[in-house]
């Protein structure tokens, strides 16, 4: 009866002592977080306890604050320059203009291009007098192309002009990036043949060496024929007497057509003439000789029919 008594009386006690024990831990609590956050005398503390650089307000460290010695070695750049190719240009010309003589404006274009540097790589001429024509092919350096041309105007009276340009730069690059790739690549073929020690291995090694090979002398023949056009352009003259056709003046129609079947006609008519007149003399003595035959055969056969008859 006594112990019922006293158990009432008892729980006021522990309840106060679960309210102290819970005002403990929360104190504790509350120390340890202010002490993570003001502590360190605004140092920063690391991950294994030592303390890192002191950070600015800015939140950079005090060396690389504006006008710092460090701020003055960052490179604030882009990572990679673009690279700039030299342009890869062919020019290429055609003029043609009316000459009172022909040879002579020949010559005089010949020293112009001499005088500029470049070099004829064609000379055509046809016709006599005021018919005759000279087509010459030009090469001189780019940068000369518009003096030279108005030299060639000059020599009498222009009738057409053409100019063309095209930028072949990319092609030349890949040109030249695939002749390089192409000679690395027979290095290390001829550095494998040179370590094999199968006999089929170094056959097959072989066949691939000269298959590369033949593709690179097509595209260095390649490379070679960019570089010329690109280095030196192409003009080309088409000099003209008083009553020369122009290039591409061909009649047209119906007379066009009668005079190109008579010409065709004639072609044919006068190769068959010499046809004939080449086989005459063989087909002279071919029947000479057949005529000697059937003579000699004749005179045969008539002794023999007399003597048949006076039998008879």
């Amino acid at each position: 009866m006594n112990s019922l008594r006293a158990t009432p009386a008892a729980a006021p006690g522990w309840r106060s002592a679960a309210l102290v024990l819970a005002a403990i831990v929360l104190a504790a609590v509350a120390l340890a977080g202010c002490t993570a956050i003001g502590g360190g005398d605004g140092a920063s503390t690391a991950v294994g306890g030592e303390a890192g650089p002191p950070v600015s307000e800015n939140g950079g460290s005090p060396d690389s604050s504006g006008g710092g010695a460090l701020g003055e070695d960052i490179d604030t750049g882009l990572p990679f320059t673009p690279e700039i190719l030299d342009r890869a240009v062919i020019t290429t010309a055609d003029i043609t203009v009316r000459s009172a003589d022909v040879t002579r404006d020949a010559e005089r274009a010949a020293q112009l291009v001499a005088t500029a540097g470049g070099q004829i790589s064609g000379d055509v001429r046809g016709g006599v007098g005021v018919e005759q024509t000279a087509d010459l092919v030009l090469r001189v350096p780019p940068g000369a192309v518009d003096d030279v041309l108005a030299g060639l105007s000059g020599l009498g009276e222009e009738l057409s002009r053409s100019v063309r340009s095209e930028d072949v730069t990319t092609v030349v690059a890949d040109v030249d990036s695939r002749v390089a790739s192409l000679e690395a690549s027979l290095d290390r073929l001829r550095g494998l043949i040179a370590d094999a020690t199968d006999i089929t291995d170094l056959v097959t090694l072989e066949r691939e060496l000269a298959g590369r090979e033949t593709e690179l002398e097509s595209l260095q023949a390649q490379q070679r024929a960019l570089n010329d056009q690109v280095a030196l352009a192409t003009l080309t003259l088409h000099l003209l007497a008083e009553q020369a056709e122009e290039p591409g003046d061909e009649p047209a129609g119906f007379i066009a057509g009668l005079a190109g079947g008579w010409d065709a006609f004639v072609t044919v008519g006068v190769t068959l003439l010499t046809g004939f007149g080449t086989a005459l003399p063989f087909l002279v003595t071919a029947t000479l000789l057949v005529g000697v035959v059937v003579l000699v055969a004749r005179r045969r056969r008539r002794p023999v029919t007399t003597a048949v008859a006076e039998s008879a």
